[in-house]
């Protein structure tokens, strides 16, 4: 043993050795260790002991570096020091039978040694699990003398990924590290109890002041208030930390008082929404000046995305949201590539971007790499150092998103091309090719859509089906049996299996969309039969049957393909009840309308008053007597009342440009009746516009029991008026009946005219 030692000794004598077939190395932390130098140490036992063939214990993790003889790797973390907080390296230095590891500050050390076992070994991970990691086996591992060192281009790279085995550990191998707090903060800095107590605070909406209810979100304080300043100020000092976050509720229930109206000035709109940035970042400034030790986080979101016509004070640090897969549209490209540049010149020291990469809760490919590939880069370059993306991957159907978009934020410098041809090579092998033009397909489908863009479109929208019509599919499905029929080890076959089942998800989900229109416009037309109208409906039970069996069992044989659940807000649209509807009149069953009474108080609208849409606090419209109108402001919005085409003909409510929009009215039910909700519509739907009739029941305190049942117009152009219907039994515990229909997402040449509201018990002949 002697001997061997000796020898081994002279054959590292010029560099350091890892291991090799006499020897291994020690990994060597302080003697009181941080959690991040323990999993560090962790990472680099278990990526040697796989890399090398042996057990981990070859490869022993000590305390303080007394006693340790042969060779060793040495971590250390360094600790902040003043005027460095903006600052983050990883370094490396191999000496004689020594390599030593640092990072600053301190927790970026378990990011420093995946940088280290991915440059100097290869090891990589591609998603998470055994599945996803590519650790390269080999006889030694030999590292000459030198050093090593890297700045992430990024300093705070963060993914939200929700629930799953193995997707904290991803993450840190791949180098994500959180370094400035932001979030939704107003439910914490302002507490209801303070709310409560203090009517200063209290936004006034609506000509009132109303502190928010425990559990509820949808609010803001009175940033325009003094109060408010102080308030959140002295609530940030009594919690001292590096970054705090002071980015308003997901909400635009903003003070409507005339203090509010001043800071906020002249009228102006951004991105077709109200530009309340003058407002919200007078009360980022404000705060920052009472609290110039604090870095502040403050989403630049919504209606407050654009720069704000002052200087930001240099320690808010804003997050500019955008789903960036927008960037198929040339327009709004160069929209937000100026945008972003514009907040770099804003006065913020840091400033970082916020986008959208779902995953789930789409269940089609979504891997948008083309937005990857192009915004990371650009931001940096333009002086970003901050990202967050909402992920929740769909690791099947999402490709390399996840993995680019980390390796780009640790060095955005790369080549994203390179980086994808190495993924296709390491992690595809034999089926690269055909894997490659899988996801490439995918992506184009999402970079040639239709334009406009919009944010997040598709988002808990059945639509998304369209993307992936039968012929793409087709050639989808033809190259995983391409990349099946190519692959010759058991790893590259799991790995297919893996895509290839979260493809069935897909293929499922896009066969109900379909089924579902062809049974929407078939109970329309008046030349379809009886017979192929119940085929349709039997048609359309199977395949939802099949979706949902389909995607139960891949969630459990392979929980990360589709992380997606099936939202039950995709899933509530349902045209079988207008297709029995018209099956029973074809039989002469019952007469066109239903029996009972019509419960609705004005269904022609005469009473109607719809007010101004046209401004910046013109939420509601109507204020639900009996109808309650309502929606979001919007540069194009408009909703009005027209008359009947003819004297005495009901009026019509016509919605154009609208965002989202709902317009209900709210009856007492009782349960266990069945209620027939109807209305005509006429107009023109593009994709993604969700225009429908809404049948939902409450309880006796006003609490939606349900999403509700909904029956929603496909895309398509209807200049003839159409009816939509939804029949129900009201569910135990039901109170009330509401009936409304909805629009959002309209676009251009959309347009919705509702007309001929009903609501009515169905009584049978003869009795209920």
């Amino acid at each position: 043993m002697a001997a061997a030692w000796r020898y081994a000794a002279q054959r590292g004598a010029d560099g350091f050795v890892g291991f090799d077939r006499w020897q291994t190395a020690t990994i060597v932390v302080p003697a009181r260790p941080t959690a991040e130098e323990e999993r560090a140490a962790r990472l680099i036992q278990q990526t040697l002991a796989k890399a090398s063939g042996r057990k981990e214990a070859a490869f022993p993790i000590t305390r303080g570096r007394a006693g340790v003889a042969g060779p060793r790797i040495l971590l250390q973390g360094q600790a902040v020091t003043a005027g460095s907080k903006l600052e983050e390296y990883a370094a490396y230095k191999v000496g004689q039978g020594q390599l030593k590891l640092t990072a600053y500050p301190a927790e970026a050390i378990e990011a420093a040694a995946a940088w280290l076992l991915e440059r100097e070994l290869g090891a990589r991970w591609f998603m998470p699990g055994t599945l996803g990691e590519q650790i390269p086996r080999r006889a030694e591992w030999r590292l000459a003398p030198g050093e090593a060192s890297h700045r992430p281009s990024y300093i705070s790279r963060v993914f939200s990924f929700g629930r799953g085995e193995g997707l904290s550990e991803w993450g840190r191998h791949n180098r994500l590290r959180r370094w400035f707090e932001h979030g939704h903060a107003m439910s914490r800095l302002f507490s209801v109890e303070a709310m409560q107590a203090n009517p200063d605070l209290q936004a006034l909406f609506h000509d009132r002041r109303t502190p928010p209810a425990a559990g509820d979100g949808n609010w803001q304080p009175n940033i325009a208030s003094p109060a408010a300043v102080r308030h959140a100020a002295g609530v940030l000092r009594s919690r001292p930390a590096f970054s705090s976050s002071i980015s308003l509720n997901d909400s635009i229930r903003f003070d409507q008082s005339d203090e509010t109206k001043r800071l906020l000035g002249e009228p102006r709109w951004f991105r077709l929404r109200p530009d309340f940035s003058p407002l919200v970042f007078h009360f980022a400034n404000e705060v920052a000046k009472q609290v110039p030790d604090r870095y502040l986080g403050a989403y630049a979101y919504d209606w407050n995305e654009n720069t704000p016509p002052f200087p930001v004070e240099k320690n808010v640090v804003p997050y500019l949201t955008a789903d960036r897969s927008e960037w198929f549209d040339p327009r709004f490209a160069a929209e937000d590539r100026a945008l972003i540049q514009r907040w770099v010149r804003s006065g913020a020291e840091v400033v970082g971007i916020y986008d959208y990469y779902y995953g789930a809760p789409f269940l089609v490919p979504r891997p948008t790499l083309y937005a990857v590939t192009q915004a990371i880069p650009f931001a940096r370059e333009a002086g970003v150092r901050g990202f967050y993306a909402e992920v929740y991957a769909n690791w099947a159907l999402d490709g390399p998103k996840a993995w680019l978009a980390a390796q780009l934020l640790w060095d955005s410098a790369q080549d994203p091309q390179v980086l994808l041809d190495l993924y296709y090579r390491e992690f595809w092998r034999e089926a690269a090719e055909p894997m490659r033009a899988f996801y490439a397909l995918c992506d184009e489908q999402w970079w040639n859509q239709p334009l406009p863009s919009y944010w997040i479109k598709y988002f808990k929208d059945e639509h998304q089906a369209l993307l992936f019509p039968p012929e793409v599919r087709s050639r989808l499905r033809a190259l995983l049996d391409q990349a099946a029929a190519t692959a010759t080890t058991d790893l590259i076959r799991q790995r297919v299996q893996f895509v290839s089942s979260g493809f069935e998800v897909t293929e499922a989900f896009c066969l109900w969309s379909e089924t579902r229109d062809r049974l929407s416009r078939a109970a329309w037309a008046p030349e379809t039969p009886v017979t192929e109208l119940e085929r349709l409906i039997t048609a359309f039970g199977e395949q939802r049957e099949r979706l949902q069996q389909t995607h139960a069992r891949i969630q459990r044989e392979h929980p990360l393909a589709v992380t997606a659940g099936l939202e039950e807000m995709m899933m509530r649209s349902d045209p079988r009840h207008r297709a029995r509807w018209r099956i029973l009149r074809e039989e002469a069953r019952v007469s066109g309308a239903p029996r009972g009474s019509e419960l609705l108080k004005d269904p022609g609208l005469s009473e109607l008053q719809a007010g101004p849409t046209g401004g910046f606090f013109d939420i509601w419209w109507s204020g639900g007597r009996p109808w309650s109108g309502y929606g979001e402001p919007y540069e194009t919005r408009s909703v009005m009342r027209s008359p009947g085409e003819r004297p005495g003909m009901a009026h019509a409510l016509v919605m154009r440009g609208c965002k989202q929009e709902t317009f209900s009215q709210v009856v007492p039910g009782e349960p266990g009746r069945t209620y027939v909700a109807r209305v005509k519509f006429r107009g023109c739907v593009s994709p993604g516009n969700m225009t429908f009739l809404i049948l939902n029941f409450q309880d006796a305190q006003g609490k939606t029991l349900s999403y509700g049942i909904v029956d929603r117009v496909p895309v398509g152009r209807y200049d003839a008026p159409v009816e939509l219907l939804v029949q129900a039994e009201a569910p135990d515990g039901a109170a009330w009946i509401g009936l409304g229909v909805r629009v959002m997402n309209q676009v251009e040449n959309d347009v919705a005219e509702f007309s001929d509201f009903s609501l009515r018990e169905w009584e049978r002949a003869g009795g209920r």
